[in-house]
């Protein structure tokens, strides 16, 4: 299956399941549809990462060998749809401690800046929280990040920062 043909085009909603199947039956095609993801420019690029997190979703597991890939590509990304399913399937993993540093502060990056939309901090908001959980140090500032940042974005962002921090709250 030529990815990058097909994506060229936006999939419909049976397309993107078609897609997501064939890549579920095949490593080779996973991998295949990654290179695309990190390597090309929108919007194959954000096609790509939205059907590898399809795919990730209903075949749990799929990503767990390209995790630590996905984590050191992640800084270099210019496509916010690539970042935004790239951070979604990375809400569902544990990540190897080696790269967690990396994550983080690229977490913490897209939360501040302006130039990410809310689904991407959404997701990377959920992906420190995972952190404070095994890194409880990381709570005061977390907590400060999104108090910082509710008045700057959207009630979607207001709505899951509150609820981060009601979880917080628990935690030493």
């Amino acid at each position: 299956m030529d990815f990058r043909a097909l994506l060229n085009e936006f999939p419909s909603g049976i397309e993107k399941e078609l897609y997501i199947n064939e890549v579920q039956s095949s490593p080779e095609k996973f991998k295949s549809l990654l290179d695309i993801a990190l390597r090309e420019k929108d919007p194959l690029a954000w096609r790509a990462a939205w059907v590898l997190d399809g795919s990730d979703e209903k075949s749990p597991g799929l990503a767990r060998d390209y995790i630590s890939d996905i984590v050191c590509k992640l800084p270099d990304l210019k496509s916010n749809g690539s970042i935004r399913s790239l951070l979604r399937m990375l809400c569902r993993y544990e990540i190897h401690e080696d790269d967690q540093g990396i994550l983080i502060d690229l977490c913490f990056k897209y939360l501040v800046s302006e130039l990410y939309p809310v689904a991407v901090k959404v997701h990377a908001m959920q992906i420190v929280y995972h952190h404070v959980l095994i890194y409880p140090e990381l709570k005061d500032e977390l907590v400060t990040v999104i108090q910082d940042q509710v008045g700057n974005n959207t009630v979607g962002f207001k709505s899951r920062g509150m609820r981060i921090i009601k979880k917080l709250e628990g935690i030493s």
